[in-house]
Formats: structure tokens, C-alpha cells, sequence
């Protein structure tokens, strides 16, 4: 009996990127990326149909910056599927893939590109952690 409750207490780490229950903003090229890649606009569609999958990554972030409305809108449907995706079983995990890097300001973090700087907090909000250089994470 002692051996089966070893057996169900065994935990496995996430890999870096890759942690459940969270958005997972990474660099692209620093971190592993789930093989099913979807770009913003589909990601949106998932979110209002409620299907989004296990594992998901988000590419095109960048460019949603580039439209008040579109990163009001994705912000916007993100705070409304918080509820549903907090509560599945399993948690899914979704990465935002960027290109650029992270850089902190006061009390927020920015997507640095090669021309622009885009606060992310406009996207995942006030809680957004460090968890690496390039992997910050925000609660959904």
C-alpha cells in the first residue's frame, strides 16, 4: 500500500515555458514551442468558443500591438475566458511566442522589438512575473 502512494504522489516539473495555468510569454528562440501554433486571431476564436486546446502557442503578439482595438479586444476576451480556463482539468498551458525581448519599466514589463516597445500589461494585466529573461508568465 505504501508503494501506491508514492506512486500517486509523484510530481513532474513543468519544462521552462511551459508551466499550466498560465500565459507563458516567451522568446521564441529561447524556449521550446508546442508544435500546435496558432496566431492571434485564431487564438481569439478559441477563447469565444470556449475550445481552447491543452497546448496551445500563440504567435503574432507583436503585430496586435500595432491596433488599440485589436489588443483591447484580445485583453478583453482573455478576461472573460479567465473563469473557464482556471477551472479545467488539466489546466491548459498556452505560450505567447514573441520575437524580441522583455524589458522591465517601473512596474510593468515591455515587449522590446527591433523598433518598439509595447507594454504587455495592456494584454495580461498588472500580475505579470519574471520567471527567466526571456519567460515571463501572468495568471489567466
Amino acid at each position: 500500500m505504501e508503494h501506491l502512494r508514492r506512486n500517486q504522489l509523484r510530481i513532474t516539473m513543468p519544462e521552462p515555458g511551459q508551466l499550466p495555468g498560465e500565459y507563458n510569454i516567451v522568446v521564441k528562440d529561447e524556449y521550446d514551442l508546442f508544435d500546435h501554433r496558432v496566431p492571434v486571431e485564431e487564438f481569439k476564436g478559441m477563447l469565444q468558443e470556449n475550445d481552447v486546446p491543452d497546448e496551445v502557442c500563440v504567435v503574432g503578439l507583436g503585430s496586435v500591438f500595432e491596433d488599440d482595438e485589436e489588443v483591447t479586444e484580445l485583453s478583453r476576451l482573455m478576461n472573460r475566458s479567465a473563469n473557464n480556463l482556471e477551472t479545467r482539468h488539466p489546466l491548459p498551458t498556452i505560450q505567447f511566442a514573441t520575437e524580441g525581448s522583455f524589458q522591465r519599466r517601473q512596474r510593468d514589463y515591455e515587449l522590446q522589438t527591433e523598433t518598439d516597445l509595447y507594454r504587455l500589461s495592456r494584454v495580461f494585466g498588472q500580475q505579470i512575473s519574471r520567471r527567466s529573461s526571456g519567460w515571463l508568465t501572468a495568471p489567466f
